[in-house]
């Protein structure tokens, strides 16, 4: 049962409704959908996050159940599945965004409507209580030292000592730095005090969530003062799934308006954005008016809605989705009573979604019950360990194996790297006698050009794993040196030279698909040293390694070549087509990225928007055309 290699698309409108993390390409869970699963079968999703496993199972008209404890996945995964009708949400939504537009004294300047306004941190001195900023510091490489005794400047919310305004923007992208007019936008934030919605955070320093901190102090008082009331309107809207649809239209507009966008290069590269270290408010950070937001996400948000009203518009299908933990989900079911489970484990230690979630959570009023997320975390508050995380998914997995039918299948997508991650749950599935039929890497179809820069996270994608039930145990293959040959063979193709992450991505795709044994990812280092030395980013074949004719046979651009000139032999194909037959060939060494594909075919492939050509061909039928 080994899944097509397929290309990952670009998310289409009804996905791009809300900002949320971790949104699975559709196109890829279709096809898992469509190769394991019929009309008639019950698919659960105990993790649904964004909802799109839930959706694209309605629109192949399949029932579906979803679970999730954090309050703005259950929303969006209920909007996405269950939406309302669009002229309902579109009238009151209407209403909402006139609310707002009522409150647009508070962003204007000279008449104009306001786009941004830049502010500076100031922050106070931990030696002599003088405020310093970055405009009004002594700058030594990359750090900040007190004009006044030399003692270094910290600017994070910890020292925070409230902001000074430095630059207006207009609707037009005037900019705007008189005294005059900064003092004036001063005044206006002095007048406003903090309303409703002001919830704490949970205290944990790794996501720079300090003490004492609250939900309002991520924003401006005229933002949160806006939001705060056109939250209380939305609450009071008696259809619940237009309410519904309005929280979350809310909600897909705060984090942008509020202070966790950086300000770069006075606005000149890339879009505005929040980057979720965590709660990281810039040293130099933008407000940016959220009347004006509200607007244009109001398009994308009908959009969306749109479309999901005309997939469903012939599907009898119907998903249910509950604000509940998995388990209390799981165990509400019938035993053997479930054909699939779509299952993407909570990451350990690498995201807190529940607690980043805090920005739109809060103005949903939902309670959240930490003491039953499966993470790891450092919050100090509701203490979640290593071992609750082992505990937890152990306890997962059991309650699949218990409401899974004989016949049922665990679509499994994990995006980690971590190998106590994936030793906690693959043990798991072991215990309960489930076996990986197979396992692919899936490269996003959206790469940012942070990661791609960036040679050790430039492969970071998703895992795909499909497991059964089996009758015996298979006893796993312990042989240490089937790995050591994968490795090498990894090695050879890049010509002896390969980033840490892809090896790692290459052992956990050999443990999962020849079923070796689990121990080995507590022995990677041993398994690597004989044959590799390393630095920070990458591992280089040891000298004595060095074989020409191995490098030859595995080089993956020779690879790549012969089947872009295999393909192409007779004409144009579509680039889709073309690199999902290199995905195919190259999953056992690594497959490259798209654009690592064109780079090593520049010259002899011809790529135009949606086809490519052999370069020959094409000059060819130029010449003719």
């Amino acid at each position: 049962m080994k899944a097509k290699a397929l290309m990952a698309q670009t998310h289409p409108s009804e996905y791009l409704i809300h900002k949320y993390w971790a949104r699975k390409p559709s196109n890829i869970i279709r096809g898992y959908i469509d190769s394991l699963f019929k009309k008639g079968d019950i698919l659960v999703d105990p993790f649904c996050g964004s909802g799109v496993f839930l959706a694209e199972a309605r629109k192949k008209d399949i029932n579906a159940v979803g679970y999730d404890i954090n309050p703005i996945a259950y929303l969006l995964s209920e909007v996405t599945t269950n939406p309302p009708v669009v002229e309902k949400f579109s009238t009151e939504a209407r209403k909402i965004i006139d609310i707002a537009n009522s409150y647009k004294n508070l962003f204007t300047i000279k008449g104009k409507d306001i786009r941004y306004v830049v502010h500076e941190v100031e922050s106070k001195c931990t030696k002599c209580d003088k405020i310093g900023s970055i405009s009004k510091s002594e700058k030594i490489g990359t750090k900040y030292y007190c004009l006044h005794c030399k003692n270094r400047l910290s600017f994070n919310f910890e020292k925070f000592n409230g902001t000074k305004i430095i630059k207006i923007y207009d609707r037009d992208n005037i900019e705007y730095s008189d005294q005059k007019y900064l003092k004036e936008q001063e005044k206006i934030l002095d007048q406003i005090h903090k309303p409703k919605f002001n919830k704490d955070l949970i205290l944990n320093r790794r996501i720079l969530a300090f003490p004492g901190m609250k939900l309002s102090d991520l924003f401006t008082p005229r933002a949160f003062l806006i939001f705060s009331e056109l939250f209380s309107e939305a609450h009071k809207i008696k259809d619940k799934s237009v309410q519904n649809a309005l929280l979350l239209f809310l909600t897909s507009s705060v984090a942008q308006s509020s202070r966790l966008i950086p300000y770069r290069n006075n606005l000149s590269t890339g879009g505005p954005a929040w980057t979720v270290p965590g709660f990281w408010i810039a040293p130099l950070h933008l407000e940016t008016n959220p009347i004006i937001h509200l607007e244009a996400r109001y398009k994308k948000f009908l959009k969306g809605l749109e479309s999901l009203d005309k997939q469903y518009k012939n599907v009898s299908a119907k998903v249910t989705v509950e604000n509940i933990p998995a388990q209390t989900g799981l165990k509400n079911m019938e035993d053997n009573s479930v054909d699939g489970i779509f299952f993407d484990p909570p990451y350990g230690d690498n995201v807190p979604y529940v607690e980043f979630s805090a920005i739109w959570n809060g103005f949903l009023n939902h309670d959240i019950n930490y003491k039953d997320e499966i993470i790891v975390s450092d919050r100090k508050e509701h203490l979640s360990s290593w071992d609750k995380y082992s505990t937890d998914i152990e306890s997962t997995i059991s309650l699949f194996h218990q409401k899974l039918k004989k016949s049922g299948k665990i679509v499994m997508t994990f995006n980690n790297l971590d190998p106590r991650a994936w030793k906690i749950v693959l043990e798991s599935f072991a215990k309960f006698s489930f076996t990986c039929m197979d396992a692919k890497y899936q490269i996003p179809a959206v790469i940012s050009s942070k990661s791609q820069m960036a040679s050790n996270t430039s492969y970071i994608g998703d895992y795909y794993c499909v497991f059964e039930k089996t009758k015996h145990n298979n006893k796993p293959n312990h042989d240490p040196f089937f790995l050591t040959k994968k490795i090498k063979e990894v090695l050879f193709s890049r010509k002896g030279k390969v980033p840490k992450n892809l090896i790692m991505r290459i052992i956990i795709l050999t443990i999962l698909n020849e079923n070796m044994d689990l121990n080995l990812l507590g022995k990677i280092d041993d398994i690597v040293k004989p044959i590799a030395t390393e630095d920070k980013e990458y591992y280089y074949l040891r000298e004595e390694l060095v074989d020409k004719e191995q490098t030859e046979i595995f080089n993956i651009e020779n690879t790549i070549m012969n089947i872009a000139e295999k393909q192409l032999r007779d004409g144009k194909q579509s680039i889709q087509d073309l690199y999902e037959k290199i995905l195919e060939a190259t999953d056992q060494i690594g497959s490259p990225l798209l654009s690592e594909t064109k780079e090593i075919l520049k010259g002899k492939v011809f790529f135009d928007k949606n086809y490519c050509y052999l370069q020959e061909i094409n000059r060819t039928k130029t010449l003719f055309d």
